[in-house]
């Protein structure tokens, strides 16, 4: 169970390290920089812990699909960035994908 719960603090932290990225202004704002390398640098190491005790398949597409998906969200909230149904769909496939994942599918 506490692997489940470091998959989804990476991801929070990747999303983190997303949005210090849009904030740099390509890396031009030094604070936000670090931000970044802070975020993904955690995620990264969340990741590696919870590979000792879960298959890297199902993580490796339940963080990065996870992530996209959050990050999907900041956007549309945070940045205020278009969410149509093209990306609705293109979200509800990356889920279905992890889903199946998941199950062995």
């Amino acid at each position: 169970m506490v692997a489940y719960l470091l998959i989804g603090v990476a991801v929070v932290a990747e999303v983190f390290g997303d949005s210090m990225m849009k904030l740099s202004n390509g890396f031009e704002r030094k604070l936000p920089l670090l931000g970044t390398v802070a975020g993904y640098g955690l995620a990264f190491y969340l990741v590696s812990l919870a590979l000792e005790h879960l298959p890297l398949g199902p993580v490796y597409a339940a963080w990065t699909g996870l992530g996209i998906a959050l990050t999907a969200v900041v956007a549309t909230v945070v940045w205020k960035e278009k969410f149509d149904l093209k990306k609705a769909v293109g979200l509800a496939a990356i889920i279905v994908g992890v889903v199946m994942l998941k199950m062995g599918v």
